[in-house]
C-alpha cells in the first residue's frame, strides 16, 4: 500500500514538469479538516475550534488543468490536522465515555471539476459554482499499544508482592506509525475570477474511507501487546483475584480502543475552505 501511495505522488509530480504551454492553475488552499468516526462530534461541517489548544486546519497546494470552459483536472497534496472528544458530543454515551485524541492526515488527489458556467476562458471576471468528484490516497497516523503491569513499590524504590488482589501498577503507551490507504472525494464549491489571473474559490469537500481507525477506535489485538511483571505472573497463578484483576484492565482498555465500527460503517474527513490560485500559460484550444 505504501508503494501504490508514493507511485501516485510520482506520477502526479511528473505531470507538473510538464505544464508547459497550456492553460494552468497553480495556488493554494486553507481551511478546517474534521473527522466523522465513532469519536467525538458527528457534525459534518465543524464551524469553530473546540478550543484554543486544538484549532484542526487543512493547507494545502493545488494544480489545476483546464479542459475547456466548464472542465478541469486538479491535483491535491494537503495536510489536515483534526481533533476528536467525546466531551463535545451530543450523544450521551458518547460523553459518558470521555475519549479524545488527535491525527494528521496527508492527502493527495486527483478530482475532476464541472463548472456550471463558463469560467475557465480568457475574461476580465466570472464565476460559477462547481461540483468535483475523485479518487485519492492518504496517509494517517496509527497507533501500537503496550499494556504493561507491574508490581507497586516501596517509599524506598524497591519492589514489594500485592497485599491485595488490587495493589499493583497498569500502564498503558503507545506508538505511533503511518498507515496509507484510499478514499473517494467529492464536493462543491464556487469560484470566482478576479482581473484575468486570479481565482478564488470556496468549496465543501468530503472524503470517504475504506476503513475505521482514524480516531483510533478500531485497534485490531494484533496491535496491542501485554506485559505482566514474571513475579506478578507468578502471583497471579496461584492468586485467582490477581490474575481476573489483571484480565479486567486488559478488558477495559482494549475496550476502549476497539469502540469503532458501531453501526457497521467506516469514518469520513471532511474539508471546508478557500482555494486562491493564478491562471498562467497558453489557453486552451475550445472547438465546437
Amino acid at each position: 500500500m505504501k508503494n501504490i501511495f508514493l507511485l501516485i505522488i510520482l506520477i502526479c509530480t511528473c505531470c507538473l514538469i510538464h505544464i508547459k504551454a497550456q492553460r494552468n492553475e497553480l495556488g493554494i488552499s486553507i481551511g478546517r479538516a474534521n473527522i466523522i468516526g465513532d469519536i467525538g462530534k458527528t457534525n459534518y461541517i465543524e464551524i469553530l475550534p473546540m478550543d484554543m489548544d486544538r484549532i484542526p486546519i487543512s493547507l494545502g497546494l493545488l494544480y489545476r488543468y483546464n479542459l475547456d470552459n466548464r472542465q478541469s483536472l486538479r491535483l491535491n497534496l494537503i495536510y489536515n490536522r483534526v481533533f476528536f472528544d467525546d466531551e463535545k458530543a451530543s450523544e450521551d454515551y458518547r460523553y459518558k465515555r470521555l475519549i479524545s485524541g488527535s491525527n494528521t492526515i496527508l492527502e493527495t488527489s486527483v478530482l475532476f471539476e464541472y463548472y456550471f458556467f463558463d469560467i475557465n476562458d480568457i475574461k476580465y471576471s466570472g464565476s460559477s459554482p462547481y461540483i468535483f468528484a475523485g479518487i485519492g490516497g492518504y496517509g494517517y497516523n496509527d497507533r501500537k499499544y503496550t499494556i504493561n503491569h507491574t508490581r507497586a513499590k516501596n517509599s524506598d524504590g524497591s519492589f514489594r508482592n500485592p497485599k491485595d488482589y488490587k495493589d499493583f501498577i497498569t500502564e498503558e503507551n503507545y506508538k505511533k506509525s503511518m498507515k496509507f490507504g484510499f478514499n473517494i472525494p467529492f464536493g462543491i464549491g464556487y469560484k470566482i475570477k478576479i482581473k484575468y489571473d486570479w481565482l478564488l474559490s470556496f468549496e465543501v469537500g468530503a472524503r470517504y474511507t475504506f476503513q475505521d481507525n482514524l480516531d483510533y477506535s478500531s485497534v485490531k489485538n494484533k496491535n496491542i501487546t501485554i506485559n505482566v511483571d514474571p513475579k506478578l505472573n507468578s502471583i497471579s497463578a496461584t492468586d485467582s483475584n490477581i490474575k481476573d484483576e489483571i484480565n479486567r484492565r486488559n478488558s477495559k482498555i482494549i475496550g476502549k480502543h476497539q469502540t469503532g465500527n458501531t453501526f457497521k460503517s467506516n469514518d469520513w474527513y471532511l474539508i471546508w475552505g478557500i482555494n486562491l490560485t493564478y491562471t498562467f500559460g497558453r489557453p486552451p484550444c475550445y472547438c465546437y
